[in-house]
């Protein structure tokens, strides 16, 4: 049987689509939409919740913990301060998370009408508690009113975490005991043109005394300070700047602070001389002004005769005043600076050959 050839190219019969195919896929695509939204109505409805005074809706079963998360919401801690302040731990209160008013679990699943609140933590300042002990010997009562000596009992308040010092203060106990002597003291110096002379007179009539220098002054006229000391006086410290319209302790404490300790360094660091007196202007203290000087290795002066010789010319007002008051163990408020002491220079030596007929010595305050 013969071959049949074709010599061109071989066309494809199309075939018709089948009716069938078309139907079925009509048939799923109008099946999704309806079988998705009978999954849509079987869905819980949401619930409404209250978070933090506002109304939210949630799905039904939503836990707590994803609630927190989804609105990203967390307690801020509260910390744990020092008594001066520092941070100690910054995380010291956690806070909380309430549900109607109780803590709960993170895992408790929320229901239509619950109110959650997150409440953040406090800050807050740690305690405190006392430490005391006997110090050796007899000394100075601080602050010192007179030259009294006794056995001194320290109580150290301080925190109760950090062992910071918030305060201290001395009680005596048992008997005291006073000097035969007497302490003259002299304020606001260096002075040019009188504190020298009541250093020469002082010398000439063998006494030692204590000068209270101001650290703006000592800054200014170091050479006062070095001939005071070469003298053999004692110095101590009458703050930086002498503040006077505030009393010192309703000062800030950083300025405190700074008044304390800057004449003391100086003093230290300019002229090699450990200073142990501190005088607040005006003899304004409080617990914190004996714990600054205290810190700087100071105890707080006072007086018990002050004869208000800046107020007056009249230099035998100014030593009748101070022999009518004068004790044994008393601590004498003289002036060197601040102003005019033509006065003071010439009360004197009335004032201490007054004193040294009632049979006491003058002496400068042992540190």
């Amino acid at each position: 049987m013969a071959a049949v050839r074709h010599d061109g190219p071989v066309r494809r019969r199309r075939l018709p689509r089948r009716p069938a195919l078309r139907a079925g896929l009509f048939c799923v695509v109008l099946a999704a939409p309806l079988a998705l939204g009978a999954d849509l109505r079987d869905l819980p409805a949401p619930i409404r919740v209250s978070v933090q005074g506002r109304p939210t809706m949630v799905a039904a079963g939503t836990t707590l913990g994803a609630l927190l998360r989804e609105l990203d919401l967390a307690p801020q801690p509260g910390r744990l301060l020092s008594v001066t302040g520092r941070v100690l731990d910054r995380r010291a209160d956690p806070g909380r998370i309430l549900v109607n008013g109780a803590p709960a679990s993170p895992r408790t699943p929320l229901a239509g009408g619950d109110s959650v609140a997150v409440v953040d933590g406090v800050d807050r300042v740690e305690g405190t508690r006392r430490e005391t002990r006997i110090l050796p010997g007899r000394q100075l009562h601080d602050p010192a009113f007179t030259l009294e000596l006794s056995r001194l009992r320290e109580i150290r308040t301080v925190g109760a975490v950090s062992g910071e010092l918030v305060g201290v203060r001395y009680e005596p106990l048992g008997g005291s005991m006073r000097p035969r002597a007497v302490a003259l003291t002299f304020d606001d110096g260096p002075w040019p043109g009188t504190t020298l002379r009541i250093v020469r007179t002082l010398r000439r009539m063998h006494v030692q005394a204590t000068f209270f220098m101001v650290g703006y002054l000592m800054e200014r006229y170091p050479e006062i300070v070095e001939r005071v000391a070469r003298a053999g006086m004692t110095i101590g410290t009458h703050s930086w700047s002498h503040p006077w319209r505030v009393p010192f302790t309703e000062l800030r404490p950083h300025r405190i602070e700074t008044e304390v300790r800057r004449p003391a360094e100086l003093l230290a660091e300019r002229f090699g001389i450990e200073a142990a007196l501190f005088r607040p202007p005006g003899g304004s203290f409080d617990p914190f002004v004996i714990r600054t000087a205290r810190e700087a290795g100071m105890r707080v002066v006072h007086w018990s005769v002050d004869p208000h010789d800046y107020r007056t010319d009249r230099p035998a007002e100014i030593a009748r005043e101070v022999l009518a008051r004068v004790r044994r163990g008393s601590i004498v408020l003289l002036h060197d600076g601040g102003g005019d002491g033509e006065a003071t220079l010439r009360a004197l030596p009335r004032i201490i050959r007054g004193i040294r007929r009632m049979g006491l010595d003058l002496i400068a305050i042992p540190g």
